[in-house]
């Protein structure tokens, strides 16, 4: 949740760490726009959650994300 130029962990609520502006922890952004058939139609939700919540929140998974791992994080 960015609030004021901060950006909160919408699960446990604590401040992610930054520098002078700049993000020095990451974090998972997740943004969905509901759309017929839902019970939540037109409505755009979004949260940002820290690391360790979202750890804990995979955990509880029936079926685990698959993980790809990138060599290369920034492109040129």
């Amino acid at each position: 949740m960015k609030k004021e130029g901060h950006v909160y962990c919408n699960c446990c609520g604590k401040e992610l760490q930054t520098e002078t502006g700049s993000q020095m922890e990451d974090y998972f952004h997740m943004q969905k726009t509901w759309g017929y058939f839902s019970r939540k139609d037109g409505v755009t939700q979004t949260a940002d959650i820290c690391e360790d919540c979202l750890d804990r929140w995979i955990l509880r998974f029936q079926i685990a994300p698959e993980d790809a791992e990138k060599t290369e994080l920034f492109e040129c």
